[in-house]
């Protein structure tokens, strides 16, 4: 299918279903190629077609889709909430996506049966970055990449999270900023240098209640 098309299906979709449940606030064709589309494709310099990919906290799809439209890789998409994961689905069905599938549950139950088990996680606005390292870094090998999708808190987020990453095996290798339509974007690129305890990450909400 033709990459164009695919995005069109996409966006009409995403459009369709967000009419009558909320997927997103941007609902503008344009904003959505920009917010959604080009902001998701500014890490796809990261992901290699032979990388095992987790999209952690997915939402409607980003970044993880539009990454998969442009490349053949193994993508698994994890959210917490049932909708989200039923309309992921569903846009993987109508774009004929091979080796994709979104999956309702959260990451801290997933850790369970995939740690150290992902190339490279990815996640885009979801939580702050202490918080988010935690749910992330147990899921990769070591050598793998845990890339951060952030805004202009950015470097306030990254002060603060020290201790996490450098309790969860983490190393800030790189920081990808940009301007994107106005909007100041920082893409945070982390490496897992050592394996992550067992103990991490944490049950009952405490990654967000109490982060590192």
């Amino acid at each position: 299918m033709d990459k164009n098309k695919m995005y069109d299906i996409y966006r009409e979709h995403l459009l369709e279903v967000n009419s009558y449940t909320n997927l997103t606030t941007i609902t503008d064709p344009s904003e959505i190629k920009v917010k959604h589309f080009d902001d998701s494709l500014s890490i796809i310099d990261y992901i290699s077609e032979d990388s095992k990919v987790l999209d952690v906290g997915s939402g409607a799809g980003f970044p993880g889709i539009p990454l998969r439209i442009e490349k053949n890789f193994d993508l698994t998409l994890i959210d917490s909430v049932n909708k989200k994961v039923r309309f992921m689905n569903e846009v993987i069905e109508k774009l004929e996506l091979k080796n994709t599938r979104a999956i309702h549950t959260r990451a801290e139950d997933f850790t369970k049966e995939k740690r150290g088990k992902y190339d490279v996680v990815i996640s885009r606005a979801v939580a702050n970055m202490s918080t988010l390292s935690e749910l992330c870094i147990p899921f990769l090998k070591v050598d793998g990449l845990f890339i951060a999708m952030k805004g202009p808190k950015a470097d306030e987020e990254l002060e603060q999270a020290g201790n996490a990453l450098k309790v969860l095996g983490g190393e800030i290798i790189k920081l990808d900023r940009f301007d994107l339509a106005g909007n100041e974007r920082v893409n945070v690129i982390v490496r897992k240098i050592h394996p992550t305890k067992v103990k991490y990450p944490r049950g009952k909400n405490l990654p967000k209640k109490n982060p590192l």
